[in-house]
């Protein structure tokens, strides 16, 4: 190949570019996570320093003869179980916790506890039955425990006060089962567009949050529970078994922040550990209920009206 010495050297400068392309963004969120929260008290350029320092003592191992065995063991089970495993958190979990406290006034807790049990505890079981029997059952049984899940919460719930928007809007039932299924992710859609949709960009389609939720997430969740069974071929390689294990700790990590988010207080700014306190409004988007806060606070007892009132008159 003509000129093969320059296009191997910028070859592996492109490599060597996309390497610390990809450093720097997850670096910087490091250093910008510890400035918020200690600016006071340490130097920028310090924290950089020691992170890449520590970052670059870290990757020596990947430099040696044994470095690309040890990256296969660690990058196949960081991608396939903790990276899949937070995507489909999100996917899940944004779209079932998202203004939550919305569906409590609406449907009240009961029913929205067994909604969401049978939709979570219907991927566990069908992909557990899906790979001990076959996939027809577990699919069979995962649809089949959602489906009980959701009539048994439809019955349950209260009839939702605030409207739903138009065909869900007919009956009794078909709003119930929307504030239950769809209004955490139709109003997360909302609120994005608020800030994403302004101006000359695309607003996020309606059929964005049923298809992260109810597609993309149980999909996700099947994907991730393969790398159970390719681990059981690979049990006896050392390196295998410290990647698998080293995955489970991001997997732990991932799960403490969701039911103690408490303990990682210590990464918030001191002014900022009020900021996921939210005033619930059925319907009302986010913009509006921090503006009609803030309005009645400079109103005060001048407007005959409480703010709680205003807000429940806004609709979607």
């Amino acid at each position: 190949m003509p000129g093969a010495n320059f296009w191997a050297v910028l070859f592996f400068l492109t490599l060597m570019l996309l390497g610390i392309s990809s450093t720097y963004p997850m670096l910087d969120v490091i250093v910008t996570a510890i400035m918020d929260r200690y600016h006071h008290k340490v130097a920028r350029p310090l924290v950089a320093a020691v992170l890449v320092v520590v970052a670059f003592l870290i990757s020596l191992m990947y430099c040696t003869q044994f470095g690309y065995y040890l990256l296969d063991g660690v990058d196949r089970w960081i991608n396939n179980l903790a990276l899949v495993f937070v995507v489909w958190s999100e996917l899940s979990l944004s779209t079932t916790v998202y203004r939550f406290k919305d569906v409590f006034m609406e449907t009240g807790k009961p029913a929205w506890t067994i909604y969401n049990g049978g939709y979570f505890l219907g991927q566990i079981l069908g992909v557990a039955v899906g790979h001990s029997v076959s996939g027809g059952a577990g699919a069979g049984l995962g649809i089949g425990i959602y489906v009980l899940g959701a009539v048994v919460s439809v019955f349950l719930c209260k009839t939702p006060s605030a409207p739903a928007p138009r065909f869900w809007n007919n009956n009794a039932y078909l709003k119930r089962f929307w504030f239950l299924a769809f209004y955490s992710g139709n109003q997360l859609r909302r609120d994005l567009n608020v800030i994403v949709g302004s101006g000359k960009n695309w607003n996020i389609p309606m059929f964005w949050s049923p298809l992260i939720r109810y597609i993309s997430a149980p999909i996700l969740f099947i994907v991730y529970s393969l790398a159970y069974p390719e681990f059981w071929t690979l049990r006896n390689d050392p390196v295998y078994v410290f990647g698998f294990i080293l995955a489970h700790f991001c997997l732990i990590f991932a799960v403490v922040a969701l039911v103690l988010p408490r303990y990682y207080d210590v990464f918030v700014p001191m002014h900022r550990l009020d900021d996921g306190k939210r005033i619930a409004a059925p319907g009302v988007l986010e913009n509006l209920i921090v503006g009609q806060t803030e309005d009645a606070a400079e109103a005060g007892s001048r407007s005959p009206k409480s703010s709680d009132d205003e807000l429940k008159g806004e609709k979607p």
